[in-house]
């Protein structure tokens, strides 16, 4: 049978195709705006008081934030049609609630340990290269620490240079806010800087596995890099002259020998910066160092290198414990440091010295604005040590038209307390980053009234329950109180109330630990639960209040519920 060559037969529409697009058009794009909730890309900060820079306050106005970036500053300013209000009630009538500029960590080390195949040895280096020397080593967006960025956030920081951790010449770092989506989110100048440090050895009689084969190292690696640069530029003026060897990495440091970009030596103690300040020659280079506290020792020294800027940690030591005469061991010289150390940033304020203040070092970052409040009352003025986390690190990356004020045009990269920013334990109730909101503890007046004596049960993960006792004393406005764990009793630094929920802060030295523990408790009539952190890390809190305390604050109710439970 022959094939038909008649058309098939093809349905078509009874209203022509454009009539029932446009028909059908309407209904959908509706239906999209109907689910569609579109985020909102304006806020405003309104009825607060402003610190847009150190030594300048706005009494009261507004912060108005669009798409990331601050918009408008000022108490005479209209509020967008278009934009979220934020307004704050004060947990304590006599504290205002301010905005300051966000702050930015000058020097935050992560783990860049280079790791081939999951081997828990580095790959080999290229060949001829020292695997200390790894000048060309740049952090990737796997080096991300997630669970240590929310740490530097809730220190009040928005801004971080993030440095590499491995080796004597260790490659480029990062300056990154930190906002959610990990690096590629973040990223402001993706390779910064020149990491350098004279304490790694290689060990198992290899070389260097003293200080002194390590300065050597150093020192021949910067040689063959100016080497290199002069003989490259020398042969591509004469191209019919042999060509000279090319070592890979190399090129990495001419920027740090020539001042492109900042060359940062981590140093040790104070004779290592003393030997670091001799090390680096180079006329154009942009020294900083990243020191250790003890700069007050030989400031004289110090003092005649002027432009070499000081990243100074605020990681101050610990109260010698000699309650135990078994522990009164303390040499002469830590107990002068353990009395000096918190005097240091004012030192080197007066010195004139280029100088950032940092947490490197520190167990928990949350304890760095509690060091600063002691840097403040050993004498730094208020206003310089402001300057010192703000506008100082924002001219040393280059930021001074984007960070470390409040001003349009500026990164939307916010902090909100309560009260004042420089104390020993401030309220961050928020960080904004990017305009983007990170709530940390909210400002709302007192519904509950928590004093009396916890039992507390710490959910220890793998360690088990801890059994512990929480006494809060005071009224919910002015608490105060103890922890007790294992019979170890220590004072609360801080205990604060804002609606039901009561955040309590303590120093852990006497719980074996360096830093700071935090509880978090949600009261409900007579039980509570919440969790905490400190240097061993984060725990589980269920309690019950076995002793309440007789106050005005207290309802009937909760007076006939406790004497119940007694």
């Amino acid at each position: 049978m022959e094939p038909s060559l008649t058309r098939p037969t093809r349905w078509r529409p009874s209203l022509p195709w454009s009539l029932m697009f446009l028909l059908l058009c309407p209904v959908t794009v509706v239906g999209a705006q109907d689910l569609r909730q579109p985020t909102p890309q304006t806020h405003v900060l309104a009825d607060v008081r402003i610190v847009p820079a150190p030594g300048e306050v706005i009494d009261s106005g507004h912060v108005v934030m669009r798409d990331g970036v601050i918009q408008a500053v000022g108490s005479d300013i209209d509020i967008p049609a278009d934009a979220r209000i934020h307004r704050f009630e004060r947990a304590d009538g006599d504290a205002p609630v301010t905005v300051y500029p966000g702050l930015i960590e000058p020097h935050w080390v992560i783990d860049t340990e280079p790791t081939d195949g999951g081997s828990d040895e580095p790959p080999e280096p290229p060949a001829g290269r020292h695997p200390l020397i790894r000048p060309d080593a740049r952090i990737a967006a796997a080096h991300w620490p997630e669970d240590r960025i929310d740490a530097l956030r809730r220190a009040g920081f928005t801004t971080a240079v993030l440095a590499p951790s491995h080796g004597l010449l260790r490659g480029s770092g990062v300056v990154t806010n930190l906002g959610e989506g990990g690096l590629s989110g973040n990223v402001i100048d993706p390779r910064f800087g020149q990491f350098a440090s004279f304490d790694e050895r290689m060990g198992r009689r290899q070389f260097p596995s003293s200080l002194m084969g390590a300065v050597a190292l150093v020192r021949q690696t910067f040689s063959d890099a100016q080497w290199q640069s002069q003989a490259r530029a020398a042969w591509a003026l004469n191209p019919a002259q042999p060509r000279p060897e090319w070592f890979e990495g190399l090129d990495a440091l001419d920027s740090a020998i020539n001042g492109g970009t900042p060359l940062v030596f981590d140093s040790e103690d104070v004779l290592d910066t003393l030997r670091i300040l001799e090390f680096v020659q180079f006329d154009e280079a942009r020294l900083a160092i990243v020191g250790h506290g003890h700069e007050y020792q030989r400031l004289s020294e110090l003092e005649r290198h002027d432009d070499v800027v000081h990243i100074v940690p605020l990681d101050f030591p610990t109260t010698p414990d000699v309650e135990d005469e078994n522990d009164r061991n303390v040499s002469l010289a830590a107990l002068r440091h353990w009395h000096r150390a918190p005097d240091n940033p004012h030192i080197m304020h007066q010195s004139g010295l280029p100088t950032m203040l940092s947490s490197h070092g520190m167990g928990q970052p949350t304890d760095f604005l509690k060091n600063l409040a002691k840097a403040v009352e050993r004498g730094l003025d208020p206003d310089a040590a402001l300057a010192m986390v703000t506008t100082e690190p924002a001219d040393w990356l280059a930021l001074s038209d984007r960070a470390g004020r409040i001003a349009p045009g500026m990164m939307a990269n916010l902090l909100v307390v309560e009260g004042e920013l420089i104390t020993e334990e401030p309220i961050i109730s928020d960080v904004w980053i990017d305009g983007q909101r990170f709530e940390l503890a909210s400002i709302e007046p007192p519904s509950v009234d928590p004093v009396g004596t916890w039992a507390l049960t710490l959910g220890m993960g793998a360690m088990g329950d801890v059994e512990a006792q929480l006494v809060l004393t005071g009224t919910p406005t002015d608490l105060g109180g103890t922890l007790t764990v294992m019979g170890n009793e220590s004072p609360l630094n801080d205990a604060r109330v804002s609606d039901d929920q009561v955040t309590a802060r303590l120093d852990s030295a006497r719980f074996g630990g360096s830093g700071t523990i935090t509880l978090k408790l949600t009261i409900s009539g007579d039980s509570a639960r919440g969790n905490g952190t400190g240097p061993f890390g984060e725990f589980t809190l269920r309690g019950q209040r076995r002793v309440a305390a007789a106050s005005p604050q207290m309802t009937a109710a909760q007076t006939r519920s406790t004497q119940e439970a007694q």
